[in-house]
Formats: structure tokens, sequence, C-alpha cells
């Protein structure tokens, strides 16, 4: 499906009935990498996956796209779908989006869930390495990024051929502009530490215990700093914790999701 917001046709799928609950993907993936959430949870929720703008089917725009870009382009189309407020949950970039759209709109939430992500801004070096990458996806193209990122997606330990396999293959449509606005946004993206505590909606802080992109403490630190959050942490999982280990991830997201507050009702 396809819907005009924020001046982009947004791809995205929009599966099941009840309470949205609005999955955002992470760098440099699409939508698709949520597939296993949305068979789990399209029964019980309406569950609706955009491509981000450059990712997946949804167009590429020129220069840096900020956090907050990717944020306004959700509201748009939460507006134009008539939404009332969303569950969101965000994947490593796509974590980062879910904290611009929280201090943006916080009216339009109704729970938030934080994966393989963190609140600090990038280091010097780290924003040195993006523009690095950026420069090289320019010149060479986008497998280049994915050459770099794809490896570190799943658990070091982690033999499976298909499911690296399918790794890259969510990564296959990205688009070298896309991922250079991407990776130029992040560069420059604000920390969102200073304001954690102002959030007010229930929050769930997902991480692989062997995540190497995104260590397991920058969840740990997400959710000491969130009033009233939850941490999970699922074992023998790394980067990519939702389609690594979608069993033990929708059973902590689950349990989250019958009872967000950290209370039984």
């Amino acid at each position: 499906m396809q819907a005009t917001a924020n001046g982009i046709q947004m791809a995205y799928t929009d599966d099941g009935a009840g309470v949205p609950l609005l999955l955002i993907h992470g760098f440099p993936l699409c939508g698709a990498a949520w597939s296993r959430q949305v068979a789990a949870f399209k029964n019980q929720f309406r569950v609706l996956v955009p491509d981000l703008r450059g990712f997946g089917a949804s167009p590429a725009t020129e220069g840096p796209v900020a956090m907050s870009r990717y944020a306004e382009d959700l509201q748009a189309l939460i507006q134009h779908l008539a939404l009332e407020p969303v569950l969101l949950a965000g994947h490593s970039m796509g974590g980062y989006v879910a904290l611009a759209f929280a201090k943006a709109y916080p009216q339009a939430l109704r729970g938030l869930v934080l994966v393989g992500s963190k609140a600090a801004a990038d280091t010097p070096e780290a924003a040195a390495a993006r523009l690095a990458l950026a420069e090289r996806v320019r010149v060479e193209g986008a497998s280049v990024a994915v050459a770099a990122m794809a490896p570190k997606m799943l658990a070091a330990g982690n033999g499976d051929a298909a499911m690296a396999a399918a790794v890259r293959a969510f990564m296959a449509p990205s688009q070298p502009q896309g991922v250079i606005s991407a990776l130029l946004g992040m560069a420059d993206r604000p920390a969102a530490t200073p304001w954690l505590d102002q959030i007010r909606v229930p929050t769930l802080v997902i991480a692989g215990v062997d995540d190497a992109l995104i260590p397991p403490a920058e969840a740990e630190s997400l959710a000491a700093a969130i009033p009233g959050a939850q941490l999970a942490l699922i074992p023998e999982a790394g980067h990519l914790v939702a389609f690594e280990q979608p069993e033990a991830f929708n059973e902590a997201l689950r349990g989250w999701l019958a009872h967000p507050s950290g209370q039984p009702t």
C-alpha cells in the first residue's frame, strides 16, 4: 500500500484490526524485517509497517534526513489513516526515530518500544565513520552499506546461512540516496538523553544479549532513564533481535502489551 505522507509516497503494509501497532525498521533495512512480528500480532492488533523514505519501496529525497523528519513522515501517515494513538516500536535507527516521535508528538503515543537502540548522540568518531560510509555509497552504491552492516546484524555464533541471506534481502532494496540521507541524519542527530525522564507513556526496551552494534548496556541505560520502563534482554540474539529470536522477542513484547505498566490487570 502507499500513502502520500509529508511530501513522499510512503509504502507500508497494514494487517489486522484493533489498537494500531506501528513498527519502524532500522538501517539499512526495510519494513519486511518485521515480518515475524506481523504474523504474530496481526490477530490482536492493527499492525502497520512503513518503509522509511529511501528504503524498501519508499522513494528517497535529496540531502540529509533528520530523525525528526522521519518522525514527521510517521505522523503524516498516522493522520492519513486517521489512527488513534499508536503503540510505536522502533529498531536501531527506527528507535532514534521513535524517540524523535515521542518528543514531537507525545499525544499520538499510547506506548513506546525501543529495540536495539540508544539515546546518546554519535561520538565524533562514529559520526566520521558514518560520513565516510556515506561517501563510499555515493561512489560505489548501496551495496557497500549492505556489505558493512549485514554481518553485524546477527549474533556472532549464528551460522544460519538462510537467515543471513534473509537479512541481506531486507537490505537489498535500499536506495543509495536513502542510505546517504540516513547516514547524514544519524551522524547529526541530537542526544535524547536529556529529556528521557519526560516520557510518560509505558515503555519497553529490548536488546539482544550478543548485540555487537549497540551493546545491551545501552538498553539498560535507556530503561533506567525512562520512568517505569521495562527491560528485556534476549539471549543468543544480535542486533536484529526480532528476526533472529522471534519467539523470545514476541513473548517479551506480548507480555508487555498485556501489562504495559508492569502490573497485571
